[in-house]
């Protein structure tokens, strides 16, 4: 195989992956791929309500987090795609793109106006077909000719409008569509399925210009000590393949540990476990995720169908999505996080920047759904609702550190969540807001009460932190929405290039320097067709 058998390696091929794969190929350029899944669009994974069956299956890898002081002392898991088409093949489905203002603060951490929301409008636009059009309050702000269909569903759900009622009787205002950079109040649950089948990347995305290997593991990039430059990629059974540059889409894990690997990162860390450093950078730090914890809540008349699991639920449309309607998202009040700022030795202004943000998401599942991690469960028989809270924009950083020189070792990761003040404030202040729309007078007219775990109160309004914390440190899960563990400003420059080697850049979550508050698929499709504009010069 000659030196220049491909112009760009892709190493993961993923939601990211994918889509540069596409765009790169489609424009004419020698394109290979390497994931280390199969490739496999069998019905489990097609079915638009299948991801929380996906999870411990051979499509996962299948992590641990160290003990998390915050939660218990518990470790978490996390997950990620180990599939052609990466997370967008197993997760569940949900598309939200993101407030303006987190890519704005994005856009001023790294001194580069590409980043920002107005200048990545064109490509989230790019990447969608959007269903809409007539229930959208801004239709200039989406896209309709884009590979990923994205609409709020057909589906009827029994509460759809009890629901929405009880949300704004707690005070939160309807906004008609939360993806026009603005997610703020309760809005319509949206996501990408398309004729009642999952989106995957690698089948949204046409892959058939490129070279796909799948079952590959990358286990290092090979880098010229001389000139600090990629040349290719060395896979785990020593077979080689070069190229002018190399493109790591291996998500926020594999990414760092991969790059870790290859001797770039912590010079100290790498050193300490047999590694040559090659360029020394803060690989695997900035590590922030999305934690979560759900309520369950008794239905007052499930034999009326009223949730997943009830042989009464039975409309075919409730199979053509998740059991979802509506998505609550919401920005705390500065009085409210101020002293918590304080008490982290900080300020709201230098943690989140300027304008409202949302903090803070409550999901609204016809069933009783909750992250897969979460070791307090109730079974789907139609009985329960529930109200996951997700904190949107931690502001506590964990790190990915090596476990050892073998690629197929999961690394070491620490997430270190609700290590502040704030973001403990968050969720707390998340919790209570779900309880204030559980127990409005719409609410109670379907559901009873709070079903807590054993040996624990029910959350009611008057709860107190204490209590929330204590419920949290046994419930909380991770969301596996990992991101910033290769930050743009630290680990690659505004182009995604990583600082100190030539030919090689990172396309993933692992670049996004700030929390956003989104659920990072749809914000991934957008960015990684910035991202292949820059690539090729058209986004300079």
């Amino acid at each position: 195989m000659s030196s220049l058998e491909y112009e760009y390696i892709i190493v993961g091929g993923g939601t990211a992956g994918c889509v540069l794969a596409s765009r790169l190929s489609h424009a004419g350029h020698r394109v290979a791929v390497f994931e280390a899944g199969p490739e496999n669009y069998a019905d489990q994974i097609m079915s638009p309500t299948g991801g929380p069956l996906l999870h411990a299956t051979e499509w996962e890898y299948q992590w641990k987090s160290v003990k998390q002081a915050h939660l218990g002392n518990r470790e978490l898991a996390n997950y990620g795609g180990k599939i052609l088409s990466g997370s967008s093949a197993i997760n569940y489905g949900l598309w939200a793109r993101g407030h303006s203002v987190d890519f704005d603060q994005w856009a001023r951490l790294v001194g580069d106006e590409r980043w920002s929301y107005s200048n990545l409008l064109n490509y989230f636009k790019k990447s969608e077909t959007f269903h809409d059009r007539g229930a959208a309050a801004s239709v200039d702000q989406h896209g309709y000719e884009g590979p990923i269909s994205n609409f709020s569903g057909l589906r009827k759900y029994p509460l759809k409008e009890k629901t929405l009622e009880a949300v704004k009787q707690s005070g939160i205002e309807h906004n008609l569509d939360g993806n026009d950079g603005n997610p703020l109040g309760v809005a319509p649950f949206t996501d990408n399925v398309k004729n009642a089948l999952r989106q995957p990347a690698g089948l949204a995305y046409d892959l058939s210009k490129a070279d796909v290997f799948t079952n590959a593991i990358v286990a290092r990039i090979d880098i010229d000590q001389q000139s600090k430059s990629a040349t290719g990629i060395t896979l785990d059974d020593n077979r080689s393949f070069k190229a002018k540059e190399v493109l790591v889409c291996a998500g926020a894990i594999k990414t760092p540990q991969l790059l870790m690997l290859s001797g770039i990162g912590p010079k100290e860390h790498l050193e300490s476990i047999g590694i040559t450093s090659v360029v020394d950078l803060p690989v695997g730090q900035n590590f922030h995720d999305h934690i979560s914890g759900s309520m369950f809540w008794k239905l007052r008349n499930p034999d009326q169908g009223l949730a997943m699991g009830s042989p009464n639920f039975n409309d075919p449309s409730f199979r053509t999505g998740m059991p979802f309607d509506w998505i609550v998202t919401i920005a705390l009040p500065d009085e409210v996080l101020s002293p918590a700022a304080i008490a982290d030795g900080t300020s709201l202004s230098a943690a989140y920047g300027s304008g409202p943000r949302g903090h803070v998401e409550i999901l609204m599942p016809y069933a009783p759904i909750a992250s897969a991690g979460t070791p307090y469960r109730i079974p789907p028989d139609g009985t329960h609702v529930a109200t996951p809270v997700v904190i949107l924009l931690p502001t506590s950083r964990g790190s990915i550190t090596l476990a050892s020189t073998n690629v197929t070792d999961d690394p070491i990761l620490d997430p270190n969540y609700l290590a502040t003040e704030i973001d403990r404030t968050i969720m707390r202040e998340g919790f209570r807001a779900a309880i204030r729309i559980m127990e409005t007078p719409a609410a109670l007219t379907y559901v009873e009460h709070e079903t807590p775990p054993p040996g624990y109160p029910r959350l009611t309004s008057s709860c107190t932190d204490e209590e929330i914390d204590a419920r949290l440190a046994h419930v909380g899960a991770s969301m596996f929405q990992n991101a910033g563990t290769a930050s743009m400003g630290t680990v690659v420059d505004a182009d995604c290039k990583v600082k100190g080697v030539n030919g090689l850049r990172v396309c993933d979550a692992s670049i996004i320097p700030v929390s956003i508050a989104s659920h990072y698929q749809a914000a991934i499709y957008g960015i990684a067709e910035a991202i292949a504009d820059i690539i090729q010069g058209k986004n300079n």
